[in-house]
């Protein structure tokens, strides 16, 4: 009797540049939609550690290991039929050719290929950039480099007042350290925050101990061989033995550039709804991607691009869309939201505004100007509410209860409670996890806790702006069963 032999379709190579937040999270997806039935997938990552979790950054200066940032360890990947190449820098892309080049020379062919590069920080084009004393920050490796530089340092200087410099001052001023903050603009957090806003959060800073300076450039940095003195355009000058640098990041996109993608006028790698580049066999997502004429520099839309390829990949029709664009944080020991369109123009919006500087507090929404809509806000001390407002923002805005009740009533603001809302609702865009799917866990594993619910269904594990919905939900749902 004849035998017929079958032979299974050859797999295709799948090559993704790029072991940071975004390029994790497309491995996920990967494995999520079985993408390696279709594809043998290597990953290459320049730097010596899996991917890790740049969000929290802060928290390995204070307190965590390089492995309690680790968003998995390297045995992971095998495990999962991902190929991790830690350590190994690519430096050259053939277009023509379907291959990659590696510092140390080795080839990697490719029949897909996506470019996960990141960014850079952004450093001033001045003197002195290279003294010692001078870091960026940006990597675990920065982060030991500036430890190592503290116990020999009094005053520090930090350069840039937006959510990353503040994250850093916030932590050499838990080292006892004397810090200014230089801020090119006339406000911190310029591209959150309003001007009131902005003075209100001065005031919690300035009763710290932080000094602030406003509208200064810097033109130099002085020092033999250790950084000194800093510089600045008006002639004036501030000393200190370490400078941080977080004035904001550029797209790593030479890479790119060098292989012949199109690009930006202002750097990004161009791309398409679906991520796609100017050559069909190559995507871009994450930091270096220019999606929608702008680098989307947040974890959240970076993560919904891994999806969208991902998706696209096996065949699912997706495209990005651009979640919310919010932001929580603690500045020092302030309380501090921004999310949506929180500066929206008042050509376009009607602002609803509550200051009461005694008690630290500033609330603002923004509604479109039919009233019917919620574009963004700011909540500054007290940010009860904002939970409310990040599911109506979810639902594209749409309210029903008069504009200036959700400012007076914050608990008017979703209408109901969270757990009212339909067990569809996502709670956590990055993982993709509903209120129904959390509920469930809580219920089967008798959960208790917060961290019970992020490690059962890594919700509030990417960028970690639902934590604050995972955390309401939970105490919710503990309090009705007490009840019950």
């Amino acid at each position: 009797m004849k035998r017929t032999v079958v032979e299974l379709p050859k797999k295709l190579k799948l090559v993704l540049i790029g072991n940071g937040m975004a390029g994790y999270k497309f491995c996920e997806k990967f494995i999520k939609y079985k993408l390696h039935k279709k594809y043998d997938m290597v990953v290459f990552g320049e730097e010596h550690y899996p991917a890790y979790d740049r969000v929290n950054l802060t928290s390995y200066f204070i307190k965590q290991s390089a492995e309690d940032l680790l968003m998995a360890p390297a045995s992971w990947y095998a495990e999962n039929k991902i190929v991790l190449r830690k350590g190994e820098t690519v430096v050259e892309i053939s277009k023509s050719e379907k291959w990659i080049r590696t510092g140390n020379g080795a080839i990697e062919k490719y029949d897909k290929l996506i470019l996960a590069t990141g960014s850079l920080p952004f450093v001033p084009n001045v003197s002195g950039t290279k003294l010692k004393g001078v870091f960026v920050y940006r990597t675990i490796d920065d982060l030991d480099k500036i430890k190592s530089f503290i116990p020999a340092s009094k005053k520090a200087i930090v350069i840039g007042g937006g959510i990353l410099g503040l994250e850093a001052a916030r932590a050499l001023l838990q080292e006892g350290l004397k810090i200014s903050v230089i801020e090119i603009a006339h406000q911190i957090m310029p591209r959150q925050l309003d001007l009131p806003a902005s003075k209100l959060l001065l005031s919690s800073l300035h009763n710290l101990g932080l000094t602030i300076l406003f509208q200064k450039e810097i033109v130099g940095f002085e020092g033999d061989q250790h950084v000194k003195t800093v510089r600045f355009s008006d002639g004036s000058h501030e000393e200190a033995d370490l400078v941080i640098i977080s004035a904001g990041i550029v797209a790593r996109d030479e890479l790119a550039k060098d292989a012949g993608l199109k690009i930006g006028d202002r750097g990004g790698i161009v791309v398409n709804d679906h991520t796609l580049t100017s050559d069909p066999s190559i995507y871009a997502i994450g930091e270096c991607a220019l999606m929608h004429n702008r680098i989307w520099g947040l974890a959240a839309p970076s993560f919904e691009m891994a999806e969208v390829l991902a998706a696209r990949l096996s065949g699912i029709f997706k495209v990005f869309c651009g979640d919310v664009v919010f932001s929580k944080l603690k500045v020092i020991e302030t309380d501090v939201v921004s999310f949506g369109d929180s500066l929206a123009p008042i050509e376009s919006a009607d602002a609803f505004v509550q200051l009461d500087e005694v008690a630290g507090v500033y609330r603002r929404i923004n509604i479109s100007t039919d009233g019917k809509r919620l574009l963004g806000g700011i909540l500054i001390g007290n940010v009860s509410g904002y939970a409310s407002f990040l599911q109506i923002m979810r639902n594209k805005g749409w309210i029903n209860v008069p504009p200036k009740e959700l400012i007076e009533n914050l608990s008017a603001a979703s209408g109901s409670k969270i757990m009212d809302l339909p067990d569809s609702t996502k709670i956590c865009m990055c993982e993709d996890v509903s209120k129904g799917e959390i509920l469930e866990c809580i219920r089967t594993h008798d959960i208790k806790k917060l961290e019970g619910v992020k490690k059962m269904t890594r919700a509030g594990t990417g960028c970690e702006s639902c934590v604050c919905l995972v955390e309401e939900l939970l105490h919710e749902y503990l309090n009705e069963g007490a009840k019950s």
